[in-house]
């Protein structure tokens, strides 16, 4: 948990307070005019297609007074082409007789803001989720909303944190019942590490997704469990990750024991010699990864080892029929760039 930030803190937040202070009425165009911004840059699908703009925000302000979110530069701050400003995203909020300004955050990519339904009486939640690197991982920042300003409350980018965001990922907040802060459930495509695939799923369409929900507890998001997509991928990695921690049960229950070791007398004990005597590598600390022509592979779930002396084991795999996926065979050949 990150605590919580005075509203009054944050670059550029005396320069957009100084913009809206002449603007003494509820009227979002007027505000949007103070700014520097034209209608086109007012409204949802401007806030969500251009690098400034502004959209209004239901169910923060009281009796009916409007609340928006505003990506601003300051005026004459991206006037330099050669250096790079990245907008700063706002809160204002109408007080009855003035703007109020909150700072957010500093984000050049792209991001989306949603009000999280909570506990009767109390202050108000708000979501604030970025996407960040080439595979836009989401990270989640949570504020309320009080006395006309934001205070950030818990930062899923910390590493204080318990949060952790999967590539190509989505965040959304599904209700919780009466009362109850939204849980949140971080979606995208798992990083196992024992079994590195190409960086983007569209090279060959491999890999697995991960889901964590996580539930709101003492002003934090809290994992509560994750569930992975149960495919060959999955499997795979399972059983390198077994091996790798010497589980030999746990990589066992993953096969077609007869099948796999070739044998009308399987049992674990002959399946962990097997592995012992001519899969070595899997019981070291060795890192497997999946090339990015795997997809055009006639079996399509090959991996590949690069060892010390510059030579390649490509593995391949077979597998029976889902939903189990259990593995019936493993194949090594060596390759040579």
């Amino acid at each position: 948990m990150e605590g919580t930030r005075p509203a009054e803190s944050g670059p550029g937040l005396d320069a957009i307070q100084t913009a809206v202070g002449g603007v003494h009425t509820p009227d979002v165009q007027a505000l949007g005019r103070a700014l520097g911004f034209d209608p086109s840059q007012i409204g949802h699908q401007a806030f969500d297609d251009s690098t400034i703009g502004m959209e209004a925000l239901s169910g923060l302000g009281s009796a009916g007074a409007p609340v928006v979110v505003v990506k601003w530069i300051p005026a004459g701050q991206g006037q330099n082409a050669t250096v790079e400003v990245s907008p700063v995203l706002y809160l204002l909020s109408w007080d009855g007789k003035m703007w109020q300004a909150s700072y957010l955050a500093v984000e050049g990519g792209a991001l989306t803001v949603q009000v999280l339904r909570g506990p009767g009486d109390a202050a108000p939640l708000f979501a604030v989720v970025v996407y960040r690197g080439m595979t836009a991982i989401p990270y989640p920042v949570i504020f309320r909303f009080q006395n006309n300003h934001a205070t950030l409350v818990w930062d899923g980018r910390s590493i204080q944190t318990s949060y952790s965001g999967y590539n190509y990922g989505s965040i959304q907040f599904e209700k919780a019942g009466a009362g109850n802060v939204p849980v949140m459930i971080a979606a995208g495509r798992a990083d196992p590490g024992l079994l590195v695939f190409p960086s983007s799923p569209r090279e060959s369409g491999r890999g697995f997704q991960a889901v964590t929900a996580y539930v709101w507890k003492n002003d934090a998001y809290i994992p509560l469990r994750t569930e992975y997509t149960h495919n060959r991928d999955y499997v795979l990695y399972s059983f390198i990750s077994a091996l790798h921690l010497h589980d030999f049960k746990a990589a066992y229950s993953l096969i077609d024991p007869a099948q796999f070791l070739k044998t009308k007398k399987p049992s674990l004990d002959v399946f962990r010699q097997r592995i012992q005597n001519a899969w070595p590598e899997f019981i070291d600390d060795r890192i497997f990864h999946v090339p990015a022509h795997a997809a055009t592979e006639p079996d399509g779930h090959v991996f590949t080892l690069r060892l010390r002396d510059g030579r390649i084991n490509v593995y391949h795999p077979t597998f029976t029929a889902g939903p189990d996926y259990r593995l019936t065979g493993l194949e090594r050949t060596e390759s040579h760039e």
